[in-house]
C-alpha cells in the first residue's frame, strides 16, 4: 500500500494549447482536473460547487463559468447592481446593467434574447432570461474575466456541454497522517491476515473514522500475540 501516484506533468504541447487557444483537450483527465482546481484556487472559487462546466465548442474543449461561479465572484469582489434598462425591438429582447465593485470600478454589459412569438409568461421569462444574462456577464468583465457564461453557452450553435469529473476535495493533514500509520502498520501484518483487506478499503476511503477503527483492531490483534 503507498501513496497515490502524482499527477502527469503538462507536457509543453498541451499547456501551449490551453493558454493559447484555450483548449483542454490536450490535457490527460487527472491533468484537467488539477487545472481546474488552480483555475478555481487563483480566483478564490470553492471547486466543490462545480462553478465551471466543460463546454465543446469548435473542435476545442473550453470551460464556461456557471451561476455558482458569478454568484461566489459578485460576493468576492464586492459586486452590486446599480442599473437595468430593458428593451424590445424587432423580437429582441436587449437588458443593460451597470454595476459597480467595491472598490469602485464601474462597467456596463447587455444581455440579449429573442422574444419572436412570445406572450405572456413566455415573454416574461425571456425576460428575466436577458436580465440574467447582462447581470452574469457584467460579473465576470467586472472580475477580469473573459469566460463564457452559462446562459450563453446555451444559444451558441453547435456547443456540447461535457461531462467531466469534478476535483475531489482535498486531503485533510489529519487523513494523510493516518493514511501513512495505517500504511506502515498494514506492512507488518501477515500476507493472508483479513485486517490487511480492510486496512486497504480503509486507505482508499480516506475516511479517518474508518482508518482509525483498523488502526485498532491492528493493535488489538497484536496485544492478542
Amino acid at each position: 500500500m503507498s501513496e497515490l501516484p502524482a499527477t502527469n506533468p503538462v507536457n509543453a504541447s498541451a499547456l501551449e494549447r490551453v493558454l493559447v487557444a484555450g483548449d483542454l483537450a490536450g490535457l490527460s483527465e487527472s491533468q484537467r482536473i488539477e487545472y481546474y482546481k488552480a483555475v478555481c484556487e487563483s480566483l478564490g472559487l470553492n471547486p466543490l460547487t462545480r462553478p465551471f462546466e466543460y463546454l465543446r465548442l469548435n473542435g476545442r474543449l473550453v470551460l464556461y463559468a456557471t451561476r455558482a461561479a458569478a454568484d461566489q465572484l459578485r460576493a468576492i469582489h464586492g459586486i452590486s447592481i446599480l442599473d437595468a434598462k430593458i428593451e424590445r425591438r424587432d423580437d429582441l429582447i436587449t437588458v443593460t446593467v451597470r454595476g459597480r465593485t467595491r472598490d469602485g470600478r464601474e462597467d456596463v454589459e447587455v444581455g440579449v434574447v429573442s422574444a419572436a412569438g412570445l406572450r405572456n409568461d413566455a415573454l416574461a421569462n425571456a425576460e428575466m432570461k436577458a436580465l440574467t444574462k447582462a447581470k452574469r456577464r457584467l460579473t465576470l468583465s467586472l472580475a477580469g474575466l473573459g469566460w463564457l457564461d452559462e446562459s450563453e453557452a446555451e444559444t451558441i450553435p453547435g456547443a456540447q456541454r461535457v461531462s467531466e469529473p469534478q476535483p475531489a476535495p482535498a486531503l485533510t493533514d489529519e487523513v494523510h497522517a493516518l493514511r501513512q500509520l495505517l500504511a506502515e502498520r498494514a506492512k507488518e501484518l501477515p500476507e493472508d491476515s483479513p485486517l490487511r483487506a480492510q486496512a486497504r478499503e480503509a486507505w482508499k476511503s480516506g475516511d479517518a473514522d474508518a482508518m482509525r477503527e483498523v488502526l485498532v483492531m491492528i493493535e488489538g490483534g497484536k496485544q492478542d500475540e
